[in-house]
Formats: C-alpha cells, structure tokens, sequence
C-alpha cells in the first residue's frame, strides 16, 4: 500500500485544471495579485534592497524576473529575491493554520513557470498544488515547537508547485520532497527582525532546488512523510495522519478554511488588538491627554508582548504599539512600521501608560481569537472593546474593490498606473494566457 508521501506525490501529479473548483481558481487569482502587489512594495524596503544586492553580487542565468527591478536572474536567486520581498513588510497573506502560503509558493512557481514560458493555466495548476500541500501538511503538525511553519512547509508547498511545473512523476516528486525535508527550516524567534522575511525567500528557493535537482536524478529518501519529517521536527506528533491523504482536495485549502488577504502590514495576530483600540477611539472620540491607563487583556503572552518598541520591525510584532497607533494615527500603513514613526515621543510615551494581562479563558484557537483593550480615562470612565473577526481574517467578506485597491496602493510604489491597470486584467484573465512572460513583462522595470 502506498503510504503519505506517494500519496500526496501522486495527488500532485495527477491534478488538473478541471478537477478545481471555480471558486478555488478564482480565490488563487485573487491571492496572486495581492502578493504580487505587495513584493512590489517590499521590494523598497530595506531587507528588499539587501536581498536584491545580494542577488546582484551572486549572480545567475538571466532567465527570471526580479520583480519591480530590472534584474533577470536563474529560477532559484529569482524565487530568493521575490519570496524575501513578499515578505518584506509581513503584508502578505494568512490562512489556518497560522502561516504565510503565497508569499513562499508564488515566487517559486511563477520563477519556474516563466524560464519554461508556461501558460497561465499551468501556473494557476500548479500554485493550487503548491496551496494544498502546504496547507494540508501544517493542519496534521500544527504544533509550532519553536519552528516557523511559513517556510517549514511551505518548502514542501513550493516543491509541489515547480515539480507539477517540470513535470515530475510520482516518484521523482517523492525524491523532490526527500530533498525538501533536509532544506526545510525557519526559527520563529526572528519576528521583528529582517530574517523573518528572508524565511519566505530560504523556502522558495528551496522548493525550486528540490524539484530541479529531482529532475535530474537526485536521491533522497522516497517516504520523507511518512515519519522522518514528523519525527524530527515535531516528536509528538504522529506520522501516521489520515487527514494529510483523506482531505486531499477535499476540500480544497483555498476554499475551506479559506485564506485571508491582509489588510495591514504586520503580524496578523495583531490586528485584532490594533481594530478593538481603533473601535474605541472612533466611538468615544478619545485623545490621548484623555487617557490614564491601558489594559491589553490576551490569551497568551508570547512575543507580540513589547512594551518597548526599539525599531519599526519590533512594532509590528508588539501589541501595545497597535494600540499606540490606533489611538495616536487611526491607521496602519507601511510608513507605520518605520523606525521615525515607532521611535517619536508621543508614541513612546503613550507606549508607557499600557500594562498587559492574560486571560487563560479566551481561546487561543485561531478562528475566533480575541484580544480586548481596555482604557481608562482621567475623569474616571472606563470602555473596552474586542474583536474575533479582523479585516485580514480568512472569513471577512472583503469587497474586491478593498483588496484590488490594497494591490493598487501597493504596486503604485513601483509601478506605473498604466501597467497596474493592465496587470489587474492579466491575472483577472491568467488561466487564458498563453504565456506567464505576458504577466512577468508587467513586473519588471
């Protein structure tokens, strides 16, 4: 009998574009222009500019597109650079189990899809295979141990999408994932650093050096996830786990639980604190002279607690600077997270009237999460607010203009308006093009 890892080689090679439902084609469309909107922007942060410099140095064959530069490079400095800009600003998008999928994935795939001058429909294939597998195998481990899940297994989701695109068969793909379970890794302690969003850039790479060394006879072990991955980087879970075959797109991971676009660029586990503070602000009209005392009342402490905000990458992962620029700005943009913005006084004095307290009863299970911010005014009147159900959550029913006016707010910092527009209608229609270069073309300076 066929065990996990033949099973899920073979799911990947035998998909087709018919077996996926519309709503799941339609709901990869819509995740692609986001995450390519939002490498444009990464692409001018500072971890963008090194990750680009060093792609420069390193050289590579010009056959990939560095996206929002003038830079061609090979398939794996490609997926390196892309992958580091989707997650540059950790603006990309978020699904259950917590993690990343597209910024990780899409750089892979497209990078394979556009050297082989694949159609758009191969693409669009072969990133739903990359969405199924990442998903699936983070649902069966969904243990974190210290690792960062986004490019732990989306190694393995950026694998099945180049090897769908090379071509592999069943037992080349099983090899190919042999040789991703020794280059899948990611350490979550690096929230707040630049390193975080080199995690995405590590695991396209990899996926892109695994399916192409497979390609070319590389060995590996065959049935990697049949215990040896689940043993090593998570002992207490079992190898031997239905869901991971059972579920296989049934349903799809795109289309249950779904998969969120962000709406603000920062650790998403924030966002609920930063729409609570807003909420508040908004309905009482509080300044901050009004304000005495502020509780931030979660259901774990974990390292989104930063009462001191030394840089702008740091506010991202803190709860108390949420609150901070709710009440102070009313808005998070990428400008929000630079250090100028983060370092001002009014900031880091508001920062010192938080306190934080846990609350054991409040589920931690991510779907219906909350965090509640309480303040307390100096005449004595006290408000709170919580909420379960952020913008960037995979259940909020986003309108298309919010997220195709996220990717145009995004692209605008690099592109211009001629080629957003046109780059909107390209992948409105990708599963007709007949060659990804017409996409890539678009992105390139």
């Amino acid at each position: 009998m066929p065990g996990n890892t033949e099973v899920i080689a073979r799911f990947v090679t035998d998909l087709r574009y018919e077996d996926i439902p519309r709503e799941v084609v339609e709901r990869a469309k819509r995740q692609i222009l986001d995450v390519i909107g939002v490498a444009l922007a990464g692409s001018t942060q500072e971890v963008g500019k090194i990750a680009l410099k060093f792609v420069e140095r390193t050289g590579g064959t010009a056959e990939c597109t560095v996206w929002g530069t003038k830079l061609r490079t090979s398939a794996p400095q490609a997926a390196f650079a892309n992958g580091i800009f989707c997650h540059a600003t950790d603006y990309d998008d978020m699904w259950l189990p917590g993690a990343h999928p597209t910024g990780v994935t899409f750089p892979a795939a497209l990078a394979i899809a556009e050297s082989l001058r694949a159609s758009g429909r191969q693409l669009l294939v072969a990133q739903v295979a990359a969405y199924e597998i990442t998903g699936k195998l983070h649902c069966c481990a969904d243990k974190r141990g210290g690792w960062h899940p986004t490019p732990v297994f989306g190694t393995f989701g950026a694998t099945s999408g180049v090897g769908k695109l090379l071509g592999l068969d069943a037992p080349h793909l099983q090899m190919a994932f042999g040789i991703a379970s020794s280059e899948a890794s990611g350490i979550g302690s690096h929230s707040g650093t630049m390193t975080k969003p080199f995690h995405s850039g590590h695991g396209a790479r990899n996926g892109v050096v695994a399916a192409m060394l497979a390609a070319d006879g590389f060995s590996a072990n065959p049935n990697v996830l049949d215990g040896a991955f689940f043993e090593t980087f998570y002992r207490d879970v079992s190898s031997e786990n239905w869901q991971l075959t059972a579920t296989l797109g049934n349903p799809f991971h795109l289309a249950t639980p779904g998969i969120g676009i962000k709406m603000y660029p920062s650790g998403y586990h924030l966002h609920h604190t930063f729409e609570a503070a807003l909420q508040l602000v908004k309905k009482h009209n509080i300044k901050t002279d009004q304000i005495d005392s502020i509780e931030l009342i979660v259901p774990r402490r974990g390292h989104f607690n930063r009462p001191n905000v030394r840089s702008g990458l740091e506010g991202k992962f803190s709860y108390q600077y949420h609150v901070a620029m709710a009440i102070l700005d009313q808005k998070l943009t990428i400008e929000s997270f630079h250090d100028e913005r983060a370092l001002a006084a009014d900031v880091q004095q508001l920062l010192k009237k938080m306190s934080l307290r846990v609350d054991p009863s409040i589920p931690p299970n991510p779907d219906i999460v909350y965090e509640t911010v309480a303040i307390k005014l100096r005449d004595g009147k006290e408000v709170s607010a919580a909420e379960p159900l952020p913008r960037s959550h995979w259940r909020y029913p986003l309108s298309r203009d919010e997220w195709v006016g996220k990717f145009r707010d995004n692209a605008a910092r690099v592109l211009k308006e001629t080629n957003i527009e046109k780059l909107v209608d390209v992948v409105d229609k990708l599963e007709g093009l007949s060659d990804v270069n017409t996409l890539t073309d678009l992105i390139r300076l």
